[in-house]
């Protein structure tokens, strides 16, 4: 946690300058889709300025996520566009806490190297990623050593100075995990509902988002069919925005190459994917040594 505010802290002072050129930062698609949706709706995406927009720095960037994701957006319209950026991004800072709560609980019980990696790799994410957009910076004197923010942790270092919210993704379908492993299945798919915005990160999360809520499969698949349909459904008939994000998916329009940030999400479900499996195998393993030496030693009594 103290690494990921370090790499949070170094990253936030280049937030309030434009992207690239005349390009505004990620937010500025939330931001704009949400503000498009009650001002112009049938805009709302729309891939770049139009005369009647809000009046921010820079072109926005396209909005591509379901229609679903605006709901979690629509509270920063209260605030002005630089303000709920800034609030936008000390909010997922501030809940790496939470993701770090549902991690611990979800490896407490379980080898604790193979914990204390899965737990590295989900907050700090120090591994590499096959992306191109990873911004220039200067390295980070500690004394005698150069820190490489670039290269240490670009996905946590890109999601804050882009303002992206694969950050927030992680944070979602991680909870997704923890409630389905404490037998919260509505609650579970309530946050896999939202997770859903990218939905390559959630594709990694569903066979441990099945796994942990085995004992309640039957309520977990009917929650997120009920939450998926309740928050996107009405979009449907809203000024034809839910069939605007249909046509977008089937024009292949929302395919973009692959971020660093993009990782954040995906690298965090692999992770603790891989850290289950491989305790359950252990396990099983285990119990079926034991029950062969049991026998073992049962058949070998006079």
């Amino acid at each position: 946690m103290a690494l990921n505010l370090f790499i949070f802290c170094y990253a936030y002072p280049d937030t309030t300058k434009l992207e690239f050129g005349n390009t505004a930062r990620d937010f500025s698609a939330y931001y704009m889709g949400a503000w498009r949706l009650f001002n112009n709706p049938t805009a709302v995406y729309h891939d770049g300025a139009l005369p009647t927009d809000y009046p921010l720095a820079g072109i926005p960037q396209p909005f591509k996520y379901p229609p679903s994701f605006l709901l979690l957006i629509t509270p920063f319209l209260a605030a002005n566009y630089m303000d709920a950026l800034v609030a936008f991004n000390f909010l997922q800072l501030a809940l790496i806490p939470l993701l770090a709560f549902f991690v611990y609980k979800l490896i407490k019980n379980k080898n604790a190297v193979f914990g204390a990696v899965a737990a590295f790799i989900v907050l700090v994410q120090p591994l590499p990623t096959p992306s191109s957009n990873i911004p220039f910076s200067e390295p980070y004197h500690l004394g005698p050593f150069n820190v490489p923010i670039q290269t240490f942790a670009p996905s946590y270092y890109c999601g804050y100075v882009y303002i992206n919210a694969h950050i927030l993704q992680a944070i979602l379908l991680v909870g997704a995990l923890y409630l389905g492993y404490t037998k919260k299945p509505w609650l579970s798919a309530l946050l896999f509902s939202f997770g859903l915005m990218d939905p390559r990160a959630a594709f990694f999360a569903i066979p441990l988002l099945l796994w942990y809520n085995r004992s309640k499969l039957r309520e977990f698949l009917a929650g997120s069919a009920i939450f998926i349909l309740v928050t996107n459904l009405p979009f449907m008939f809203y000024n034809e925005v839910g069939l605007t994000f249909l046509r977008t998916v089937l024009d292949a329009n929302i395919i973009t190459q692959s971020y660093a940030y993009d990782w954040i999400p995906s690298y965090s479900v692999i992770a603790l994917t891989i850290l289950e499996f491989g305790t359950v195998l252990y396990n099983k393993q285990k119990n079926c040594s034991l029950k062969i030496r049991k026998k073992t030693e049962k058949t070998s009594l006079p």
